[in-house]
């Protein structure tokens, strides 16, 4: 059940989901607090009253959308992986991963602002993308190297495991934050449950032929 937020709680998520919205679409710079307070129906003072100001509500936003992403990837997603875990077993952890990476972050109507704002401030250096890389990115990333390097027997800090990483996550991340260019391309009219498992079945076919021609003995 949807908790139902009352007063200065309401007030508070009413900015962040604004400005989450407007920071997406237009950026950091182009948006000033007099707009987001007026979409908000909110009163300018309360951007200061509860965030200190822009800065801090940019800084909330980035905050707000980490939450999400660990709600739906789950805490243990970005734990480290355990020392003793064989290489079938991380390869298993790894490909068990895939319908998470590729699926759109929940069901929540606010779903599209936050794909919008994390597209947008990690491909520009600044506070919020230094938020979104060390409290989420960065564990996400060593997590994953650390399942690739168990899975193929090379050092998970070596540079080619982290390169191979990142192309690995490449092929997830474009899936689900290009979803409408890969319906139009496709001719489908949505990304069900149908075209979700022809969408894994390949991902799951790369990953492995990848865990394959990269695993030393």
């Amino acid at each position: 059940m949807t908790e139902v937020l009352q007063g200065a709680a309401a007030t508070r998520q009413a900015l962040i989901s604004t400005a989450l919205k407007l920071f997406g679409e237009f950026g950091y710079n182009a948006v000033s607090t007099r707009q987001i307070a007026d979409m908000a129906n909110a009163n300018i003072g309360s951007i200061a009253y509860h965030f200190g100001g822009k800065p801090g509500l940019m800084r909330a936003c980035a905050k707000y959308v980490i939450a999400v992403m660990e709600q739906q990837f789950g805490h243990s997603a970005l734990d480290p992986i355990p020392e003793d875990i064989t290489r079938a077993e991380a390869r298993k952890e790894l490909l068990d991963s895939l319908p998470i990476l590729i699926t759109k972050i929940t069901d929540r109507q606010d779903a599209e602002q936050i794909s919008a704002f994390m597209m947008r401030h990690i491909s520009q250096p600044g506070e919020a993308y230094d938020i979104l890389y060390e409290e989420f990115l960065q564990p996400l990333q060593i997590r994953l190297s650390t399942l690739i390097g168990r899975a193929t027997g090379r050092d998970p800090a070596s540079e080619e495991v982290r390169v191979l990483t990142f192309t690995m996550m490449g092929q997830s991340t474009y899936l689900r934050q290009c979803k409408h260019t890969v319906k139009r391309s496709l001719g489908w009219e949505q990304l069900g449950p149908d075209e979700g498992k022809m969408l894994l079945k390949v991902l799951e076919t790369n990953f492995n032929a990848l865990i394959d021609a990269y695993s030393v003995d």
